[in-house]
């Protein structure tokens, strides 16, 4: 299967690297879950999760997402608009800024060592206003695009405000946008199925989930 990644992936995967990388997490690159979460907004209020927990779970799929392409027969490739987000978006001049593009910037080089996008694919007009009417953000537009006409088979994202939250809308137009848990638990094995498979029935998901809490208050702290 071939995965499309964009810029939401990239940043996912610095956080995931600095939990797995015994570097010091920063609180502020963790995403937050969506007000319109309805069961997460009933357990927050309740005060059984973090703010920050719902996302957790996006990022243990990421992570084994990542590690095990090879066994899952997975391509992934992205296009020139990463690269383009991350020269615009990350100008910061701080060592921390620094670091974050460098890592995004590897990120982009490895997704495309497969597929090398030599120029962006030209975006008939029609597809164009078809995406445009269903996503507010332009640069989610010119992802969407190159990913259809990359015949990509999924588009994996974490931006649930925008392409997620219209993923029904994208469907209809022959786009399959996901996310990196919905992807795994829907092609392969459940998050608790496959974190007792590979480090043993003794771990547990809720194990792994407090694991990155703890790493996430630790750096509040």
């Amino acid at each position: 299967m071939k995965l499309y990644l964009d810029t939401c992936i990239a940043n996912d995967a610095w956080v995931v690297f600095q939990a797995h990388a015994a570097e010091k997490m920063q609180p502020k690159d963790v995403k937050r879950p969506l007000k319109s979460n309805r069961l997460l907004e009933t357990k927050r209020r309740r005060k059984r999760i973090r703010p920050y927990e719902g996302f957790i779970y996006e990022y243990v799929a990421l992570y084994y997402l990542l590690d095990l392409d090879d066994q899952w027969g997975l391509e992934f490739g992205s296009s020139l608009i990463m690269r383009q987000e991350i020269d615009n978006k990350w100008r910061d001049k701080s060592v921390r800024a620094g670091e974050k593009k460098n890592f995004l910037n590897v990120v982009y080089d490895l997704l495309v060592e497969k597929v090398p996008p030599q120029k962006l694919i030209p975006v008939p007009q029609t597809l164009f206003r078809q995406v445009a009417s269903v996503l507010p953000d332009r640069k989610d537009v010119e992802h969407v695009c190159q990913a259809a006409l990359g015949l990509w088979d999924f588009f994996v994202t974490t931006d649930f405000r925008s392409v997620l939250d219209n993923a029904g809308r994208l469907e209809a137009l022959g786009i399959h946008a996901i996310s990196p848990r919905s992807f795994v638990e829907g092609n392969f094995l459940t998050l608790d199925q496959l974190v007792r498979t590979l480090h043993g029935s003794w771990v547990s998901l809720d194990s792994v989930v407090e694991d990155w809490i703890s790493s996430i208050e630790e750096a509040k702290a």
